[in-house]
């Protein structure tokens, strides 16, 4: 019989300053049940997010929600090291949960920790101070820099240097190609390893994209394509980058030149196996940030295209007028939580993004 879950929240009413040693105890508080046993700490891993104070509610219940799934001591950095006065404010939460239904035993409670430094002025500059001793030893550290912030290289960003995983969002700027070569080099100096949550989106795509080539009589298609066709809108531009980037990788494709419209549109060539291969990026989805990709080889259409609703995606190839194969999957959640809970379960590179990744960059090097 599965385990039945009870959640409860907790928190104390501690503020102000804190040393690591009153920190430690007050989550020990936190953990304590009214009979006076102690909740096990349930952690697999370490959280640090580095956050502004406007998202901060908001990426507190992102948290919160990834903690029963991914247990974890979860370190939330509110950082504004441009105010003029000097402020440490320390917080603690647990959300602690009673697990019936094991055989021989009457339920364990468990609990996941919540740490939130709020840092202003000169404190907010040596976040890595803050954050290091609250670790906990022996477990993989993941820092996540959400809405397009990014930390300098480790060797010049102690927060950075404390990290296994840096997990960012290449969707939550303006200006995605500056971030994006940004990225390409904090992920070819090889520490920490790099995530992506617009490349962690396209996971789908991609496998919907290599399902259209997988039957054995398609295969020698690959080497076929003369042209790729995709219409996204324009905050899904690094998202967009990326899949093509990805394609050109993954099929040996070398860029020769790039071509920007007045409407931001982009438009890519490629020496391939088929000689030249155009990709034309096009941003005039009113809703989605990918609506649909179209790939022509020389004698067939392969397409992925969101139903207008967003919840599906249908996947056809067409040889002329001649209906070949079809397909409708449901494309699932692209919310904040959902893309942070698949880039924590990585642990090692991500060869095939890091691919990708240095591909995008020399197209936008053009």
């Amino acid at each position: 019989m599965a385990a039945a879950v009870i959640g409860e929240s907790r928190s104390a009413p501690e503020g102000g300053a804190m040393s690591v040693e009153q920190i430690e105890r007050g989550l020990a508080r936190l953990r304590m049940n009214e009979d006076g046993s102690l909740g096990a700490r349930a952690s697999v891993l370490n959280l640090i997010v580095v956050t502004d104070e406007e998202s901060a509610p908001e990426i507190a219940q992102v948290v919160s929600s990834l903690s029963g799934h991914y247990p974890c001591r979860a370190i939330i950095m509110i950082s504004d090291p441009d105010e003029e006065r000097s402020k440490l404010d320390v917080s603690l939460s647990a959300f602690c949960s009673l697990r019936h239904g094991i055989p021989g035993g009457t339920g364990n409670q468990i609990c996941a920790e919540q740490i939130t430094i709020h840092a202003e002025g000169p404190p907010a500059a040596h976040l890595e101070s803050l954050a290091g001793p609250l670790l906990l030893p022996d477990l993989p550290v993941f820092l996540w820099y959400p809405n397009g912030r990014m930390p300098r290289p480790a060797e010049s960003d102690g927060m950075a240097a404390l990290a296994d995983r840096l997990i960012l969002d290449s969707g939550g700027v303006d200006d995605s190609e500056a971030f994006m070569r940004g990225v390409a080099h904090l992920s070819a100096s090889g520490s920490p390893e790099v995530g992506d949550l617009q490349w962690a989106a396209l996971s789908p795509w991609r496998s919907l994209v290599a399902d259209l080539f997988a039957p054995p009589e398609r295969a020698g298609e690959l080497g076929k394509i003369k042209r790729v066709e995709v219409l996204y809108r324009p905050v899904g531009e690094s998202r967009v980058l990326l899949f093509v980037g990805w394609l050109a990788s993954a099929l040996g494709w070398r860029p020769e030149s790039a071509v920007c419209g007045e409407r931001r549109g982009r438009e890519f060539k490629f020496s391939g196996p088929s000689g030249e291969v155009t990709a034309t990026l096009s941003p005039d989805s009113p809703d989605a940030r990918l609506r649909r990709v179209r790939i022509l080889s020389e004698e067939c259409s392969y397409q992925v295209s969101r139903h207008r609703e967003l919840s599906d995606v249908s996947s056809t190839v067409m040889r002329g007028d001649e209906l070949l194969a079809e397909r409708t999957v449901q494309l699932g959640s692209f919310d904040s939580g959902v893309l942070v809970g698949e880039e924590l379960r990585y642990r090692g590179r991500d060869e095939v993004y890091e691919a990708s990744l240095q591909m995008t960059a020399e197209m936008l090097d053009l």
